[in-house]
């Protein structure tokens, strides 16, 4: 997978750089899913009316498990405020308890190969998922977290989550694009389409910003424009979006996220992320491409 790198930008964000270059490094999560383990998932399995005051008092384990299944993060569900509880109340109700068994759960949390593209059955594994911390000489930087979910079987229709955190505070604020690229033959519902940006520098005060249409879209994909806050450290966020096959005579839809820190006056292509171009105004993250298979 082709990486962009500005050395310049990565030191200004960056301590301890020095003239020798820049390796960023990828290394993905298999122990956890969305920053949850699978015994931890198994126990809310099992006491699904029990109010739950570790993550989030407002939520039930089975509220937590249901939004886990749509594919949201730990972090996510511990700062939901009351628009993102208005929005997925219908979508976190839909009732996936069926099909959810040990052998389901096996599916979600097996070890995932080193890839670069990812297999995703949703009806065998009901949640695909995969988290990315990026690294530059041994700092983190930036997680990563890409998950599909089947949202409706008959039609069928895919829930796609793009999370990503900041695991260092980038000092130079810029115009940061985050988004997902699709193969054509994937159809979005903008209906449906939601993005959160936080931000605090304690989680006594979390500040946010709410997107429910995408800064720029195309055939091969969509994307979020956000200007990180200057006042604080911490900054993570989503993207939620709905996915159908526009034709059913294809065997797969490829998915892929990517996140951009760019200077404030560039100008976003999609162009830019399909080729990877480098440009030394901008850093890329990248996450592994997701084949959903469509069953026929």
């Amino acid at each position: 997978m082709k990486r962009i790198v500005s050395y310049f930008l990565l030191c200004t964000m960056l301590a301890g750089c020095d003239h020798q270059g820049i390796h960023l490094h990828a290394q993905h999560l298999d122990e956890k899913r969305q920053g949850f383990d699978k015994e931890e998932v198994e126990s809310f399995v099992r006491e699904p009316q029990k109010v739950n005051n570790t993550i989030n008092p407002q939520f039930k384990n089975k509220d937590i498990v249901n939004l886990f299944l749509l594919g949201l993060t730990k972090e996510e569900m511990k700062h939901m405020d009351s628009e993102e509880l208005h929005f997925f109340s219908n979508k976190s109700s839909i009732n996936k308890w069926n099909n959810l068994n040990e052998q389901t759960l096996r599916e979600i949390f097996k070890k995932q190969t080193n890839d670069q593209i990812i297999q995703c059955d949703p009806y065998k594994q009901m949640l695909c998922t995969a988290s990315t911390i990026y690294t530059v000489q041994k700092k983190k930087v930036m997680e990563l977290t890409m998950s599909i979910s089947l949202f409706n079987r008959e039609e069928p229709r895919y829930a796609v989550v793009l999370s990503y955190k900041w695991l260092t505070n980038p000092q130079e604020k810029k115009a940061d694009f985050y988004g997902v690229l699709t193969t054509e033959n994937a159809v979005v519902d903008y209906r449906e389409f939601y993005s959160y940006y936080k931000t605090y520098k304690d989680t006594s005060h979390i500040s946010a910003k709410h997107y429910n249409k995408p800064y720029q879209s195309s055939v091969v994909g969509y994307v979020i424009k956000n200007s990180l806050s200057k006042e604080n450290s911490q900054h993570f966020g989503y993207l939620y979006a709905e996915i159908v096959p526009s034709d059913r005579t294809h065997k797969y839809i490829d998915v892929e996220g990517f996140y951009i820190h760019a200077d404030e006056d560039h100008s976003f292509s999609f162009q830019d992320v399909l080729d990877a171009g480098v440009n030394d105004d901008m850093v890329m993250f990248k996450s592994p491409i997701t084949r959903i298979v469509i069953k026929k």
